[in-house]
């Protein structure tokens, strides 16, 4: 159960109240008093951040001084309702500007001028658990150089650094400009494309990280199925320019672009076999603040309970945000022994029904679920063997 409420900061008036899960939208009376409890903390000069409840959390944040966002959760950690509200802060940034945010005061126009906000704010809610919001979500094939090239010559005709070849909706491959976005940019622009009642959509769009207050255009074209490519760019080329250099950049690919559709659900190439002993992974890259995550289809649980695939994805979400915040920490704060900086880089989970280990090396990160007969002393030689396994393959250009 998740509740984001928007309220003005200097008068509190409501500027929408969403809900993902079984709920009712919380009543304004209950509304009103959680602001008050802000503007009250904050007139006393009291930041008020966070509350805790039996079963929840509530968490308070304002914003550039004019909205306040109030989220009230179940279910999710406080991390993750941070997360959430800075996300729905810069979705409305996303959709109106910093500057109409800032300088609006007429509040029911500011609803009207949200009308796009509303869809991608729920598609933020329903991938609350599910997906990593500082990172974006990607798919590897053996195909991705392949595609890269093509993609960087399409940016070069159409005038643009900022474009993307998408997946079902995960990254195969982006133009270096595209990854010098902010994830939450890239994060944003994807989402509208989830959440757009048009299958390829050309809309405008500010992007809260890059620029808040210079419009954007955010266009999608299909090159097949499930298979799409992005571009940001400014009033032009027309729509139907970019679609025709599209198929014509890929027109001689049909057999590149099936190959890489072979890749998804797994989201790595079917040629490249993980030990038996993995149940899934998730590979992380900080510097382009990027992830893959994958299960392996070609392990069953033997032991003592069958892990589903789902419940597999659901362990290693939930072991990838104690091992970031873990291994975070200890990057962020080394330690000294005679005379050294040491840092932690791994960290291990054990139970009777699978086995976790995460292994930090450059600017990569990397957690592994294990079935629970490996032995714990061969999960660090298997999770550095994968790793490289990965990374070293060219052709996927991670």
């Amino acid at each position: 159960m998740i509740n984001i409420m928007c309220l003005t900061s200097s008068g509190g008036l409501p500027i929408f109240n969403r809900k993902r899960g079984d709920c009712e939208n919380l009543p304004f009376a209950t509304i009103g008093s959680l602001n008050g409890v802000h503007m009250f903390c904050k007139s006393q000069g009291v930041n008020i951040r966070t509350t805790y409840m039996d079963d929840g959390v509530i968490v308070w944040r304002e914003f550039e001084n004019c909205v306040t966002m109030i989220g009230a959760a179940k279910g999710i950690t406080e991390d993750v309702l941070n997360n959430l509200l800075e996300y729905a802060f810069n979705a409305m940034i996303f959709c109106v500007s910093l500057s109409e945010l800032k300088h609006n005061k007429n509040v029911e126009q500011l609803k009207r001028e949200l009308k796009s906000y509303f869809p991608i704010l729920d598609k933020l809610l329903e991938s609350a658990e599910t997906d990593f919001l500082k990172f974006s979500d990607c798919i590897l094939t053996n195909e991705n150089a392949q595609i890269l090239l093509r993609l960087n010559e399409f940016s070069d005709q159409i005038g643009s650094p900022f474009c993307t070849v998408l997946l079902h909706h995960k990254i195969l491959v982006g133009t270096e400009g595209w990854w010098d976005l902010d994830v939450v940019d890239r994060k944003l622009l994807i989402t509208t494309i989830q959440s757009s009642n048009k299958p390829f959509p050309d809309v405008p769009v500010y992007l809260p990280k890059k620029n808040p207050n210079i419009a954007y255009r955010f266009v999608c074209v299909a090159i097949r199925q499930n298979i799409s490519v992005c571009v940001l760019c400014g009033a032009e080329p027309q729509y139907a320019d970019i679609e025709n250099l599209a198929r014509q950049i890929w027109k001689n690919d049909n057999t590149t672009m099936e190959n890489a559709e072979l890749t998804y659900p797994r989201n790595l190439p079917i040629d490249l076999k993980l030990d038996q002993g993995i149940l899934g992974l998730i590979l992380i890259n900080k510097l382009h603040s990027k992830y893959v995550m994958t299960r392996n289809l070609q392990q069953s649980s033997n032991g003592k309970r069958t892990t589903a695939g789902a419940h597999r994805l659901d362990i290693l979400r939930t072991f990838f945000h104690q091992a970031v915040d873990t291994i975070n920490k200890f990057l962020e704060t080394p330690s000294e022994q005679n005379g050294k900086i040491v840092t932690s880089l791994e960290s291990y989970w054990c139970s009777d029904y699978h086995k976790c280990h995460a292994y930090a090396f450059e600017d990569n990160l990397i957690c592994v679920l294990y079935v629970a007969a490996i032995p714990t002393h061969n999960m660090r030689i298997i999770t550095q063997k994968t790793l490289n396994l990965i990374i070293a393959e060219k052709d996927i250009s991670w």
